[in-house]
């Protein structure tokens, strides 16, 4: 479990996150969302280890949190892709970063199927359209056996054709192997399709208003009890 208890980050004399505290079970996706500013993704931030200083007490399994000590996944909202490598070389470059991990091609090449991207792994990501370079970036997530997946807003680039195809291969991707997944978006649909868990936060300083349960979670067919759900978490909000 990964437990965050009243965290707060400042920008100089901004301040992007206050008393945040979020207990996240394992093999479970959150959806956290929120809107512009509100402190999303400098909580992700915060966890990969990018930011260092902030107040509060993050730990891990009831220890201490290190990023350095634990594996975690990261999509980014513009992939992290390296433009000058192949599709087959941004997948594998987890294992060229450790040297230590063990390459098992039998799992890799199912990861590479499930997400449809077996025929792309020769191109460069120039190459690729937005829905092909985000499932390239979910394979290199998934292969490197993350005790975290951390997602930051990684379909809302995309057209709401692909972005639907991209979010039911990750679904079925991640069904298979249960990462401990944290999901952010602005996007309250998103939120619904993708999280078990739905964190609505507030506008800046970001902290918690209220925690759901999705109802939906795991359901195909809920369209008209998916927009009521959506309704009521809109009415929850209080956005405007």
């Amino acid at each position: 479990m990964l437990t965050i208890e009243n965290l707060s980050v400042r920008y100089g004399e901004t301040e992007a996150l206050n008393d945040f505290s979020l207990n996240i079970r394992k093999g479970n996706i959150y959806s956290l969302i929120g809107p512009s500013g509100c402190g999303k993704s400098t909580l992700l931030k915060v966890l990969c280890g990018i930011i260092k200083s902030f107040e509060g007490k993050i730990s891990f399994n009831d220890k201490p949190f290190n990023p350095n000590d634990i594996k975690i996944g990261y999509v980014p909202q513009q992939y992290g892709l390296l433009d000058w490598k192949t599709v087959k070389e941004n997948i594998y470059l987890p294992f060229k970063l450790d040297k230590d991990k063990e390459v098992i091609e039998k799992e890799i090449k199912e990861v590479i199927k499930s997400l449809e991207i077996d025929d792309l792994q020769n191109r460069y990501p120039s190459q690729l359209s937005g829905g092909q370079n985000q499932r390239v970036a979910l394979a290199r997530a998934f292969i490197s056996r993350p005790d975290i997946l951390l997602m930051d807003e990684p379909f809302s680039s995309l057209d709401t054709f692909t972005s639907a195809i991209s979010q039911r291969l990750f679904l079925s991707l991640w069904q298979k192997y249960k990462v401990t997944t944290l999901f952010i978006t602005h996007n309250i649909h998103e939120a619904v399709s993708i999280g078990e868990h739905i964190i609505i936060m507030s506008k800046a300083p970001g902290k918690i208003i209220h925690e759901i349960e999705n109802p939906l979670f795991n359901v195909e067919e809920y369209e008209e009890d998916k927009l009521k759900f959506v309704a009521s978490i809109i009415q929850k909000t209080g956005y405007r």
